[in-house]
């Protein structure tokens, strides 16, 4: 998920996004409508992100037919 995917998923979040080291990670904070404050460091963007909001795991994969069975 992308930050404006995030946005977009979860209007009623405030988020900020920031870098204030050079060189180093990067901090998503996430603001909820009751004043919390929701703070994922990452190594960058999406990794902070998918800390926030985890993908979807993958669906199973179908199991292979044995043709020779």
């Amino acid at each position: 998920m992308t930050f404006d995917e995030a946005r977009a998923a979860h209007p009623a979040l405030g988020m900020a996004l920031y870098a204030m080291e050079p060189g180093r990670g990067v901090t998503l904070e996430v603001y909820a409508p009751g004043g919390q404050v929701f703070s994922f460091d990452g190594a960058d963007a999406q990794t902070a992100l998918d800390l926030a909001f985890p993908p979807e795991p993958a669906p199973p994969a179908e199991p292979e037919t044995d043709v020779f069975a």
